[in-house]
């Protein structure tokens, strides 16, 4: 089976999908963090308190927008939804989908490892693969 590296390389559909998720998350990224490294600095905190404090307010915005709305501002701005391969989107799956925004790093390493290992679903990334869970563009019919 190919994995998602192997579709990446000639769907100009699916470059474009994570083109669009990259820059949802950069959208959500400057919502969330740059109020929250502002208030800690006028408060005289260090930015690795920030920093922890932002990672985990963008895991619950990220899990409890996904949950209630079908995405984050970011998703919903370039027309994007999270949702269940079956049924509706539950907690569980929202918070599991969304861990690895605590630490950037961690989201870097979830989509690298998403795309190479086999997959059906070639727009999942690891912790989508696990929750079951993907994100379609919602103004397309085939999803992609």
């Amino acid at each position: 089976m190919p994995t998602g590296f192997d579709y990446l390389g000639s769907d100009k559909a699916l470059q474009q999908h994570w083109v669009k998720r990259l820059l949802a998350i950069v959208i959500d990224a400057v919502l969330i963090y740059a109020p929250i490294v502002v208030f800690i600095s006028v408060l005289g905190g260090r930015y690795i308190s920030a920093g922890l404090l932002s990672g985990v307010a963008l895991f619950l915005y990220s899990s409890l927008f996904d949950l209630s709305v079908g995405g984050t501002i970011g998703k919903l701005i370039l027309r994007m939804k999270s949702v269940a391969m079956t049924g509706r989107l539950s907690l569980s799956q929202a918070f599991m989908r969304n861990v690895t925004k605590v630490f950037a790093p961690l989201l870097l390493i979830d989509w690298i490892v998403g795309m190479a290992v086999e997959t059906k679903d070639p727009r999942q990334k690891w912790t989508d693969q696990v929750a079951h869970t993907s994100v379609i563009v919602h103004d397309h019919p085939g999803g992609v």
